[in-house]
């Protein structure tokens, strides 16, 4: 019955987005992984990530990776050019790379340019792949997405697949570390990430720190999920940025998922103008002279929001007229962005939903889910916090559990603390 129902969903979904795919030949019955790479003119990058994927060690089960080389309808004849270039020459070097991992290579170029972008590219790659998967029965195997200019760990195909021998796990995100020195790039874009990365994991544990169940790192390069997942939650969305952030609050809710931090995607810290937030946006400003990337956002607006979640199943039994009221013992601008965004209309309307307080508390963060957190974070900063340096936030957030901080003298070190601690097993709320 259970087998059955995940075959209509995927043949369902299959049938919408890619209903002329034909997957021949088709993989071998031992293929439990497929990486997916969205490839828009990386020339040397892409070798770099093939040759770290080839020398993984090899897994219990057979890999396919996926490249989708993409271009919009209005490429140049330079750009298409060199796209199929590249692709012919991994079609030659790569394709039958060894008896357990094949590199496939799908073009796909005329993508309209109203939604061509990463997201369009990555979802037109994990399409293709759920479609192989489901063709040899395996709607359990894993969608890995990854970037081309991302390397990752030897132990990196085996880690997937111990993590997943769960049967209830129905998604990840990938431990991940940029680069913090070398000769590739200048020292200020070492400088960047250092503060860029900084900011991530800061902002993930004062993110946890709230209550909020269903916080992760959002990266494209950096996630796997099974199949069945990826059709139940309608696929990846077309978007030309933060594809990543909004397909994971789909499935994330779905339960069961967590975070592996036994293998590591290296992700690179090259500055890039084809998106306008993200890691390549973020490190090209702070190369034009923006000091945002410097900043981060007070940890004491975090506070005020796990007083809050603290206390949000109260919610339930107060009515309209005593909301008022009940917002009271919270700060002014906690206060004023539960008002502003009309909080209580759409808290009336799911508490109409919910026959029971159990019920209300596990559907509540449907409502405050993380698009809204990150408006209330972006609202309380206008008129009531100041954002701060990630040392100082970082530092704030540490001294507040109680860690010694006293050796952490810059940002690099500070870094390095919370990447050992992001190591640590999380437990999320309600999983």
């Amino acid at each position: 019955m259970l087998v059955t129902k995940t075959n209509n969903i995927i043949q369902k979904y299959l049938t919408k987005h890619i209903p002329d795919y034909n997957p021949y030949p088709k993989p071998s019955e031992n293929t439990e992984i497929i990486v997916v790479i969205p490839v828009y003119r990386e020339k040397e990058l892409i070798f770099r990530t093939l040759d770290s994927l080839s020398k993984c060690e090899k897994p219990s089960k057979d890999v396919e990776v996926i490249l989708l080389f993409n271009a919009s309808e209005n490429a140049s004849d330079e750009i298409l050019e060199e796209q199929k270039s590249i692709a012919e020459t991994i079609r030659k070097e790569y394709q039958s790379y060894n008896s357990w991992l094949t590199f496939i290579v799908e073009e796909r170029y005329g993508m309209n340019r109203k939604h061509f972008g990463a997201g369009m590219a990555r979802k037109e790659g994990m399409d293709i792949a759920l479609s192989r998967l489901f063709s040899i029965n395996k709607n359990e195997g894993l969608i890995v997405s990854l970037d081309a200019d991302s390397l990752v760990m030897p132990n990196y195909f085996t880690a997937l697949i111990d993590w997943f021998k769960d049967p209830e796990k129905t998604g990840a995100s990938i431990y991940f570390e940029h680069p913090l020195e070398g000769s590739e790039f200048s020292p200020e874009v070492y400088e960047g990430i250092t503060k860029y990365e900084l900011h991530l994991r800061y902002y993930l544990q004062a993110w946890r720190e709230t209550g909020f169940p269903y916080s992760y790192h959002t990266m494209g390069s950096a996630m796997v999920m099974r199949a069945s997942a990826y059709a139940r939650v309608g696929g990846m969305p077309k978007k030309q940025a933060g594809e990543d952030f909004y397909f994971l609050q789909k499935l994330i809710p779905l339960g069961n998922f967590s975070e592996i931090n036994t293998t590591k995607v290296i992700p690179s810290p090259r500055p890039s103008d084809r998106v306008i937030f993200g890691t390549g946006a973020a490190i090209a400003n702070h190369l034009a002279g923006n000091n945002d990337i410097n900043l981060t956002y007070n940890y004491k607006a975090f506070l005020d929001l796990k007083q809050f979640f603290s206390i949000y199943h109260q919610l339930y039994y107060i009515k309209p007229s005593e909301f008022e009221q009940f917002t009271l013992q919270f700060t002014k601008s906690l206060q004023n962005f539960l008002f502003d965004t009309d909080f209580l209309t759409d808290l009336e309307v799911l508490k109409n939903n919910c026959a029971s307080c159990e019920v209300f508390n596990k559907r509540f963060f449907e409502l405050f889910n993380a698009f809204k957190v990150v408006k209330y974070l972006n609202f309380v900063h206008k008129g009531y916090f100041e954002k701060t340096s990630v040392m100082e936030a970082g530092l704030a957030f540490l001294k507040n559990k109680n860690y010694f901080v006293s050796g952490l003298n810059n940002e690099r070190e500070l870094l390095e603390f919370y990447r050992k601690l992001e190591k640590e097993v999380y437990l999320p709320v309600g999983h």
